[in-house]
């Protein structure tokens, strides 16, 4: 990998990527919510107060409550120390949305340059086996074919991408932070760097609970490689979270930062607060044919609601997803660029798949799966066309939340029905990307004997 990032740095074409990436987020960095929305109701008051009062104070009497966990509220404190001293009395001014904004953007351009550098990586792997293939179903792609701007393609569907442009450098979101720990540690994972994919598991755990979502692919490839594997992984987790979360609890704010966590399901008991899925049709069509918004704690047999539904579905995708990539792992003797390009794929699915069948998702909960997926659509043109259509649909599904004015607002308000179809949208997505899944977790499975009777062949 450190070669590969010697390389990137050395590639012009990347720098003019990264220059063009930060000047559109500078431009929108200044800018403050057209509406009350996260900057205005939370980052604000919460950088004011921490920055006086410190972290623990703030999970134990911010206000409004604190329902985030440490690790960017730790920069948001930190920032804002920073700001009072540069403007004493802490009066707002643009700079105080720089700073805020400002951690997610230098994510987004990190994960560019993590994308970058790992197809960089996989091409000299496939030039390196003369026999390998980086193929979907129907289209092959040879070795060296298509290398030259394949990590440019992939770095650039994410750097320039309108979805992550938009939540992080105008709506002042944090969604790019832990999906930079994320990449990290599977990049991490697929290099048998267990300790750190587990600390950089935790890293993202600190900043938002919803990274739990790729635990189990990471255990499914440590459990792949070794027991051992398992265990340097786990230490490297336990470790960063003890280290992350002790000092918060001896402050006596330890309680807190467990609401923070656990207090998260349920927060919100809505089918979908605002993530345009499945379930948000549901949601709709409840509230015309029942003349109310179904919530997700009603009760369908018993005990059961909604919610569990949700889990239970989420549950069985995410079995079904690792169950076929543990086919081609357990088939192969070692991780060629075309299964390294799948357990992408599968990563990018399980974060979709928690956005498109769990409850109470955001609009923003799906954005991390155009990091993972970025990798497969820029060499698998099947894939490409599904994630160009997916980003259309997570950035529709921003604007409409967050519009940019009073007139887009009015503008969209006057569509009807955008809403359903953008969740009709993304439920044909989802079954779209998934079948491509199937389809090449088949293909690489019936491939293994046959790559593996080549090379003792050879």
């Amino acid at each position: 990998m450190r070669r590969a990032l010697s390389h990137a740095l050395a590639d012009p074409w990347l720098w003019l990527l990264l220059a063009a990436a930060a000047a559109v987020r500078l431009l929108l960095l200044p800018l403050p919510d057209p509406f009350d929305a996260d900057l205005s109701t939370f980052w604000l008051p919460w950088m004011a107060y921490g920055a006086e009062h410190g972290l623990a104070q703030l999970y134990q009497h911010g206000q409004p409550l604190v329902n985030y966990p440490p690790l960017y509220l730790a920069l948001l404190v930190g920032l804002g120390k920073l700001y009072g001293l540069l403007v004493p009395g802490f009066a707002y001014t643009p700079l105080q949305s720089v700073l805020i904004k400002l951690p997610a953007t230098l994510a987004d351009l990190g994960i560019t340059l993590l994308l970058y550098s790992t197809a960089a990586q996989l091409v000299t792997l496939t030039k390196g086996d003369a026999s390998a293939t980086l193929s979907m179903t129907g289209v092959t792609l040879r070795p060296g074919e298509g290398s030259r701007w394949f990590p440019l393609l992939a770095a650039g569907l994410w750097a320039l991408n309108p979805a992550i442009i938009y939540v992080s450098a105008f709506w002042a979101q944090v969604d790019s932070i832990h999906t930079l720990w994320l990449l990290a540690a599977l990049l991490a994972a697929l290099a048998r760097r267990w300790g750190w994919s587990g600390l950089f598991m935790a890293l993202a755990l600190l900043t938002k609970l919803h990274a739990v979502v790729l635990l189990p692919l990471f255990v499914v490839l440590a459990w792949r490689d070794s027991g051992r594997a398992v265990a340097r992984g786990a230490l490297g987790l336990g470790g960063m979270l003890a280290l992350g979360l002790a000092p918060l609890a001896l402050a006596g704010a330890g309680n807190s930062v467990l609401a923070a966590y656990f207090g998260s399901v349920g927060f919100y008991p809505k089918l979908a607060v605002n993530a345009f899925n499945g379930w948000f049709l549901v949601q709709t069509l409840s509230a015309r044919l029942l003349g109310r918004e179904l919530l997700d704690t009603a009760a369908i047999a018993g005990p059961v609601t909604l919610r569990w539904v949700g889990l239970a579905l989420l549950a069985g995708y995410t079995a079904w997803l690792l169950a076929r990539l543990w086919r081609v792992l357990t088939a192969r003797a070692s991780q060629p660029a075309a299964t390294r390009l799948l357990i992408f794929l599968a990563a990018g699915l399980l974060v979709f798949g928690f956005f498109s069948l769990a409850t109470e998702m955001h609009e923003r909960y799906g954005l991390p799966a155009l990091a993972f997926l970025a990798l497969p659509a820029a060499r698998w043109r099947r894939v490409l066309w599904p994630y160009l259509l997916l980003s259309a649909v997570f950035t529709f599904n921003l604007v409409r939340v967050l519009p940019w004015g009073a007139g887009i607002f009015r503008l969209l308000e006057s569509i009807p029905g955008d809403r359903l179809l953008a969740s009709l949208a993304s439920v044909v997505l989802f079954v779209w990307l998934t079948l491509l899944y199937r389809a090449e977790t088949r293909r690489q499975h019936r491939a293994a004997p046959a790559s593996r009777a080549a090379r003792a062949g050879s």
